[in-house]
C-alpha cells in the first residue's frame, strides 16, 4: 500500500510541477509580453490544478470520506491522476488558437500556440517524466502524449519583435527537436486513429524528419532479416506499421520523401529488399486509397483523400498507363512514351558538357525509370511477350485487345526495347546493345535455334522443336524427348549467358554516379531474370525440369551441364525422397532462400497477371494453376534444404514466415492435386522443427 501511495504521490508532484511551468511558460510568452490576452479560461483551470494536487488539510478530509465511502486510498488517487491528465491536456489545447488582435493600430492573424519554440523544450522534458511515471502505473497516457506533441508543432520558431518584425530562432528548432525525440519511444503500438485529428506520429515526423527514417529503417531491417515476410499482409495485420501506413497515405509529402529516401537507398546499396519494400509500398498506397474502409478509414476521410498524382507528382502523366490493366495496346503505348520521355531529358542535359547531370536526371526519384521499376509486372509482362510463343496464351490475352492483336515482332521488339532500358536506363548504346542481343535471344528461342558451340555469334546450327502438350495439361511425357528438351534449354541459357556477358558496355553500367558493386549485381539479378518469361508464357512448352533450369538460374545464377536421367517424373520425385536433388547438386541455405523467395515472387507476379489478362475467371486460373505445377517441385525443394539446416534461436521467425508463405501459395488459385501430399509433409516438417 506503501509503495502504490508513494507511485500516485510522485505522479502527482509531477503533475504539479507541469501545471506552474505551464502557467510560468504562458505568461512569459514572447507574444504575451506584447499583448495581454483574456486568460478567464486558462488561469482558474491551472490555479484548481495546482490546489487539488497539495496536500492540504481539505484534501486530507476529502480523503477521509472517499474512505467512509469505501473508495480506497489507491483508487483516489489514480482517478486524482487521470482527470489531472484530462485537465492538463485541456489546458494545453487551449493553448492552440486562431485569432486576430491589435497591435499600435494593426491587426495581426495569430496562428499556433501560445507557447514558444524554446519553452517547448522545458515542457516536454517535464511531460517526458510525467508519461515515464504513468506508463508504469499502466495508466494511459495517448492523450497527454498526443497534445504535448501538437503544441510542440504548432510552436512558433520565430521570435518577434513586433508583428511586422520577427527573428527566427534556429537554436530552439534544434532543441526541440533533440527534446521531442525523447518521446518517441513512448509512441503508442496500436492503430488509434481519429479521423478528426492529425495523427500523432505524423506531427512526429513533422517535427523530426528523423522520425520518419527511423521508422521506415525499423520496417527495411525486419524484411531483410525475414525473406519470407508477407509485406502486403503484415501492414494489415500489424498495427504499427498500419498507422505508418495510413499516416503515409494522410500526408503525401511524407511519402513523397519516403519513396525519394528507399530510391536513394537502392542506388547506394542494389539491395532487393530495399526495391522490394518500395514496391509495397507503392502498391499499398494506391490501395488504400482505393478503399480506405477495408484499412480501417471511413467513408468521409477517405472521400477526402487526393489522388493518386498527388503522391507521385513527377511523370504523373505517365501514372495511369503504369496502374493500368496489362495489354498489348498500352504495353506498346508505354514503351512509346517512356522512349520519348527519355530522349527528352537527354536533350535537356547536355551528356558532353555535363554527364553525371544526365545520369542522374536519368536514374533519380523523380524519373520515369524510378516509376517504372515501382511497378514490376510490366518488366515481367515484357520477358513473356519477347519469348512467348504459346498460341493458348496469345489467344486469351487478344480477348482483352479490341484494336486488334500486333505483329509479334512488333511486340519482340518493343520489349526487348522495354527491358534493355530498365536494365541500363543512362546509357543509350548500352541500351540499344542489350535491345539487339534480347531480340536475337528471342528468334533464337522462337524459331526453337540452338547453339551448340555455345558462341556469341553462332545463333544456328541446331534446331530442335518442341513437343507442346495441352493446355493447363499435368501428364508428364516420360518419353526420352523430354531429357534432350532440357538440354535445349541448357543450351539456350548458355548462349543467353554469353551473350550477355559478351556486351562489353555491362560491367560499365552505372546508375549512379559512383558505380557500386552491389547495384550491380542487383542488376545481374534482374538481367536473370529475364527468362523467367519462357517459364510464364511458355509454361505448356516445357516440363517440371526445364522451369527448374529457368529457376534455378534465375535464384543463382548457375546453370547445369545436364541432369539426370532418373527421377524426373513427377510421380517418382516427392518431398520425403532422398534421391538425386542432387539434381542440382544440393543447396546452400542462401540458395534456398533466393529460390524459395523466387517461386513465392512468380506465382504473385501471376495471379497479377491471370486478373487482368485472362477475359474469364476460369483461363486465369488454369494459367496460375499450370505456372504452381511447374514450379511446385523446385519450391519443395528449397524448403527441404532450408529444414536440413540447423535452425537457430533467429532463424526461427523465418521459418514461421515460410510456413505462412507456403500455406498461401498452397490456396493462391486451385491447388495442385499432385503436390498436396508433398505440401503437407513440407508444413508437418516446418512444424516439426519449430516445436
Amino acid at each position: 500500500m506503501r509503495t502504490t501511495s508513494t507511485a500516485s504521490q510522485e505522479i502527482m508532484e509531477l503533475f504539479s510541477k507541469l501545471a506552474v511551468e505551464l502557467q510560468t511558460l504562458t505568461h512569459n510568452s514572447p507574444i504575451n509580453q506584447q499583448q495581454e490576452f483574456d486568460d478567464s479560461s486558462i488561469e482558474p483551470s491551472i490555479s484548481k490544478l495546482t490546489q487539488s494536487l497539495t496536500h492540504n488539510s481539505r484534501v486530507r478530509v476529502l480523503d477521509t470520506a472517499l474512505s467512509l465511502m469505501c473508495f480506497k486510498a489507491p483508487q483516489v488517487l489514480d482517478s486524482v491522476a487521470e482527470y489531472s491528465v484530462k485537465t492538463i491536456v485541456s489546458v494545453l489545447s487551449s493553448s492552440i488558437s486562431c485569432e486576430v488582435f491589435r497591435f499600435h493600430n494593426e491587426e495581426v492573424l495569430q496562428i499556433g500556440s501560445f507557447i514558444s519554440r524554446s519553452h517547448c523544450m522545458e515542457l516536454i522534458e517535464c511531460v517526458f517524466d510525467v508519461i515515464s511515471k504513468l506508463k508504469e502505473r499502466g495508466m494511459p497516457i495517448d492523450l497527454l502524449l498526443s497534445a504535448v506533441v501538437r503544441v510542440a508543432a504548432s510552436a512558433s520558431c520565430y521570435k518577434y519583435l513586433s508583428p511586422s518584425i520577427s527573428v527566427h530562432n534556429v537554436k530552439s528548432i534544434d532543441g526541440s527537436i533533440t527534446a521531442i525525440s525523447k518521446l518517441l519511444c513512448h509512441l503508442p503500438m496500436d492503430f488509434s486513429f481519429n479521423h478528426h485529428d492529425i495523427p500523432t506520429r505524423l506531427l512526429f515526423w513533422y517535427l523530426d524528419p528523423l522520425a520518419l527514417k527511423h521508422d521506415i529503417t525499423k520496417i527495411l531491417q525486419e524484411t531483410i532479416k525475414r525473406p519470407f515476410l508477407c509485406l502486403s499482409m503484415e501492414f494489415y495485420e500489424r498495427m504499427d506499421w498500419r498507422s505508418i501506413l495510413v499516416c503515409l497515405v494522410l500526408s503525401p509529402i511524407m511519402f513523397i520523401n519516403t519513396r525519394a529516401l528507399l530510391h536513394d537507398w537502392f542506388l547506394q546499396t542494389g539491395l532487393s529488399s530495399v526495391l522490394e519494400l518500395l514496391m509495397e509500398l507503392v502498391s499499398l498506397i494506391l490501395d488504400v486509397i482505393s478503399r480506405p474502409t477495408w484499412w480501417g478509414l471511413s467513408l468521409e476521410l477517405g472521400l477526402k483523400l487526393p489522388f493518386s498524382n498527388a503522391y507521385f507528382p513527377y511523370k504523373s502523366d505517365l501514372l495511369k498507363s503504369f496502374t493500368g490493366p496489362l495489354s498489348y495496346e498500352s504495353f506498346l503505348q508505354l514503351v512509346r512514351r517512356t522512349r520519348k520521355s527519355a530522349s527528352l531529358n537527354r536533350e535537356l542535359c547536355d551528356p558532353t558538357i555535363n554527364p553525371s547531370a544526365v545520369r542522374v536526371a536519368l536514374t533519380d526519384h523523380k524519373s520515369i525509370w524510378a516509376l517504372a521499376i515501382s511497378f514490376p509486372d510490366w518488366f515481367y509482362f515484357a520477358s513473356v511477350l519477347l519469348f512467348s510463343d504459346d498460341k493458348n496464351f496469345q489467344q486469351n490475352i487478344q480477348a482483352r485487345c479490341p484494336s486488334g492483336v500486333p505483329e509479334f515482332e512488333q511486340l519482340h521488339a518493343a520489349a526487348a526495347t522495354f527491358i534493355a532500358w530498365i536494365l541500363s536506363p543512362a546509357n543509350k548504346s548500352n541500351q540499344d546493345t542489350l535491345s539487339e542481343n534480347l531480340t536475337k535471344l528471342s528468334k533464337c528461342w522462337n524459331l526453337k535455334e540452338i547453339s551448340l558451340d555455345n558462341s556469341q555469334n553462332g545463333m544456328a546450327g541446331y534446331k530442335k522443336k518442341l513437343k507442346k502438350p495441352r493446355f493447363c495439361d499435368s501428364k508428364e511425357d516420360s518419353t526420352p524427348g523430354n531429357k534432350y528438351d532440357c538440354q535445349v534449354i541448357i543450351l539456350w541459357l548458355k548462349q543467353f549467358q554469353n551473350i550477355m556477358k559478351h556486351n562489353e558496355t555491362i560491367d560499365d553500367m552505372a546508375f549512379c554516379e559512383s558505380q557500386s558493386y552491389a547495384l550491380l549485381q542487383q542488376h545481374d539479378k534482374l538481367l536473370r531474370r529475364v527468362p523467367l518469361g519462357i517459364l510464364i508464357g511458355s509454361s505448356s512448352y516445357i516440363n517440371e525440369d526445364g522451369c527448374e533450369l529457368l529457376l534455378h538460374y534465375a535464384a543463382t545464377g548457375r546453370i547445369l551441364n545436364s541432369l539426370a536421367t532418373e527421377n524426373t517424373s513427377l510421380k517418382h520425385v516427392n518431398y520425403n525422397s532422398s534421391g538425386p536433388e542432387d539434381l542440382f547438386g544440393g543447396f546452400n541455405k542462401e540458395e534456398a532462400v533466393s529460390g524459395a523467395c523466387l517461386v513465392f515472387s512468380v506465382t504473385d507476379v501471376v495471379k497479377r497477371m491471370s486478373d487482368s489478362l485472362f477475359e474469364t475467371e476460369k483461363s486465369g486460373e488454369d494459367f496460375l494453376c499450370l505456372v504452381k505445377l511447374r514450379t511446385g517441385r523446385y519450391l519443395l525443394k528449397c524448403i527441404k534444404s532450408l529444414i536440413q539446416f540447423n535452425v537457430d534461436a533467429d532463424g526461427v521467425p523465418m521459418l514461421l514466415d515460410l510456413q505462412g508463405r507456403l500455406e498461401r501459395w498452397r490456396h493462391q488459385g486451385k491447388e495442385v492435386p499432385e503436390f498436396h501430399k508433398d505440401l503437407d509433409d513440407a508444413l508437418k516438417g516446418l512444424s516439426t522443427e519449430l516445436s
